[in-house]
């Protein structure tokens, strides 16, 4: 059996990209992944002209590492359509557009004059510096007040997150915030300053992205089935290793007992939790600490219609959320056939709908019918819908979205601590550094110029 420079176990996009860098430095690297396809929580299904997506939408246009693995693979982004910038929110049961600059928000019927006042007193808010933790909701409401944490930034971190804000950690699930704060004294001072060295960024030539969503002409999985097909027989499917070890300089994985791959280095790009099962006897110090770093169950149901069948406007925006205070079960509501037209039928609407998450941990016990209406039942109303979908397409990612609740930093810097120890051993993936297409690559990358 081959020693490889690298192996990478898990092959969802942080670990295929990790190993396109790593090849790219010219270090031989395998992957192994459990599934029978790749691409991990990205999953696409094309059929009767629609692409849909059963895990993430897109990615935004922020990170160089995306764009330069689609190039190399000979990929081109495509954008989403303008629609994409228009989002609303649930609010007393109606759907209201969200503020897109100075001069809507302070019409916005989401905060009274009040809770408008203290928005703009956040410059003078004092700073937290003291380098501790801090629940997500009492960040938010330290520094914007209640109104904004619980009409704007509870529905957000539900997006993101389908976590709690209370029990979320600020620095370690918004760390780009928490900096803000930390070195700017507040959030408008910070993102100013982060705007302006961006402008200057991109002044200097440098690639910084436009920030706008963007996906492929054949969904998310292009890039994973392109990357797969690259690595060729080094990308192994349907392989889950159940130990690490050492022996001598290299990491052997192995199933049941038997050697599957050898390697100089391992980088762990699996969930958290199968990352303590990997590693227990080797590294019985991360085990607590990777474990800690759960996901609760989430679901994506998607629909198609005809377009004549909604009677609400569905083509001029991305969707909407819901505080949980609406009462609304589903987490949000994406309209794809507006994000990106290219990718629903023409005349049709396709709309997908995420629902579960630390809120509603069992929704995922529910049947596909029982899924279905949980999810439009609540739309028939709201969206004017009328009639049976022409088609449905359920999934239950069962590891969800990676919580960073209260403690993070310090778990993490737990399981890198032992990793320095073993030495060779690195971790990507969505448990550790950040949730997301965005983030994966930027640590891919960073791992892969690390080995």
């Amino acid at each position: 059996m081959p020693t490889y420079d690298v192996a990478i176990v898990g092959g969802g996009y942080s670990g295929l990209a990790v190993a396109h860098f790593a090849r790219k430095r010219g270090l031989s690297a395998v992957v192994l992944e459990k599934e029978e396809r790749p691409g991990g929580k990205v999953q696409t299904v094309r059929e009767a002209g629609n692409v849909v997506e059963l895990g993430p939408l897109g990615w935004l246009d922020k990170e160089p590492a995306v764009t330069e693995m689609a190039a190399d693979l000979g990929l081109v982004p495509v954008p989403a359509a303008p629609a994409e910038k228009v989002r609303y929110l649930l609010r007393r049961g109606r759907i209201t557009a969200l503020p897109s600059g100075p001069g809507s928000f302070l019409t916005t019927p989401f905060l009274t004059v009040g809770g408008k006042l203290r928005v703009m007193a956040e410059p003078f808010i004092k700073a937290k510096r003291d380098g501790g933790d801090e629940s997500a909701r009492s960040f938010a409401r330290r520094r914007l007040g209640q109104q904004m944490a619980d009409a704007f930034f509870e529905p957000f971190v539900s997006g993101i997150y389908a976590g709690d804000p209370g029990r979320l950690s600020a620095p370690g699930a918004f760390p780009l915030l928490a900096g803000w704060e930390r070195d700017s004294g507040s959030l408008v001072r910070g993102a100013v300053k982060y705007m302006r060295a961006k402008a200057k960024r991109r002044k200097a030539g440098e690639p910084v992205g436009t920030g706008s969503l963007c996906s492929f002409a054949g969904g998310l999985a292009a890039l994973a089935e392109a990357g797969t097909q690259a690595l060729g027989d080094d990308c192994r499917l349907g392989v889950a290793p159940d130990r690490a070890r050492k022996d001598g300089d290299c990491w052997v994985l192995e199933r049941g007992g038997q050697e599957v791959a050898r390697a100089r280095q391992l980088v762990m790009a699996c969930p958290a939790p199968a990352t303590a099962g990997i590693l227990r006897a080797e590294a019985p110090d991360l085990v607590d600490a990777a474990e800690g770093i759960r996901g609760d169950p989430l679901c994506v149901v998607a629909a198609t219609f005809r377009r004549e069948q909604i009677r609400e406007r569905v083509d001029d925006g991305f969707g909407f959320l819901a505080a949980r205070s609406e009462g609304f079960r589903p987490l949000g509501v994406q309209f794809a056939h507006a994000i990106f037209p290219g990718q629903t039928a023409a005349g049709l609407a396709q709309i997908r709908v995420l629902i579960g998450g630390s809120f509603d941990a069992q929704a995922h016990a529910l049947d596909d019918a029982g899924l279905y209406q949980a999810c439009f039942g609540p739309l028939e109303g709201l969206l004017g819908i009328t009639g049976e979908p022409l088609q449905t397409w359920t999934r239950r990612v069962m590891g969800g979205v990676p919580q960073y609740e209260m403690g993070h930093l310090v778990r993490v810097a737990r399981i890198e601590a032992s990793a320095a120890r073993l030495g060779g051993l690195h971790f990507a993936g969505d448990s550790f550094s950040g949730v997301g297409v965005v983030k994966a690559f930027a640590r891919a990358k960073e791992v892969a110029l690390a080995l």
